[in-house]
């Protein structure tokens, strides 16, 4: 390998391996050439710096993705979780953006999160509306809900909101997720819904959970019935929209008003239509 392309390595296994936390750490011998001929002969103070530098960036990237999850554990604890999450599950791309999805996953198997069983799966929450905050933009266009009443609904398919995704917990989430990621501006009214929780955050149950954006508004969440998941899946898998009723027990006529208000369905389209933009 190149000398140059050996010391990048070496940097970035240094900076990204497990166990590569400790400041002072002794320096891999594949950057002694490299820190020897640079400003820091063999101290390591500049992979120090290096190493605390991808630490705070780490621990920005994973608050800004989980404000939730930050506020329940603390801005210290976070600090130290994405410290570690850099380490077990480095970046796989440059865009940090894109960093973090194995956040609930980590916490699943923490021991020193075990009395926290639900934060998983507010991590899991909160990483899909991340997503859906970086979705595609997608118009409404209501004018093409007449199809429903023109068209054969086989081979008809609803337009719905970007980032849209179904998640099945464990735990019953969407109340304390909501309940934190009220704005700043709301803060007296974010106290009393986290005061309403009561003492049993996140009891154990089955939560279906719908996740989507409206807009450039900040996404959206909340819990849905077994119906609307059922039915929204099979859209999703790009079933049509005749199908896709007869799976579920869904009373369309009155679910569709409510979920173009809510932003959740943005129009009709013809099935081929889905197909040939997939």
């Amino acid at each position: 390998m190149h000398t140059l392309e050996a010391q990048q390595q070496a940097l970035l296994h240094a900076l990204l391996a497990p166990g590569a936390q400790a400041v002072d750490a002794p320096l891999p011998d594949g950057l002694k050439p490299f820190i020897a001929n640079n400003t820091y002969p063999t101290s390591g103070r500049g992979l120090n710096c290096y190493q605390s530098n991808a630490h705070a960036v780490a621990e920005r990237a994973l608050s800004a993705a989980y404000p939730v999850v930050t506020a329940i554990l603390s801005t210290e604890s976070m600090a130290q979780l994405a410290r570690a999450l850099w380490h077990t599950h480095p970046p796989q791309r440059g865009d940090l953006a894109q960093w973090g999805d194995m956040l609930a996953s980590f916490m699943a198997g923490s021991p020193q999160l075990a009395d926290l069983p639900w934060l998983a799966d507010v991590a899991r929450v909160e990483w899909a509306m991340h997503q859906a905050d970086g979705a595609p933009d997608a118009e409404p266009n209501l004018s093409s809900l007449t199809l429903l009443a023109e068209q054969d609904p086989d081979h008809l398919t609803l337009l719905l909101a970007p980032g849209l995704k179904i998640l099945h917990n464990t735990f019953a989430v969407v109340p304390v997720l909501l309940a934190h990621r009220l704005p700043a501006d709301r803060e007296r009214e974010r106290e009393q819904a986290i005061e309403q929780l009561g003492d049993v955050w996140c009891p154990q149950q089955t939560e279906h959970a719908l996740v989507w954006r409206v807009g450039h508004q900040p996404p959206k969440a909340r819990a849905a019935n077994q119906a609307e998941v059922s039915f929204l899946a099979a859209l999703l898998d790009g079933q049509a929209l005749l199908p896709a009723l007869e799976l579920c027990d869904l009373d369309f006529s009155a679910w569709l008003p409510d979920a173009l208000q809510q932003g959740l369905v943005l129009g009709a389209t013809h099935t081929k239509w889905v197909q040939d933009s997939l």
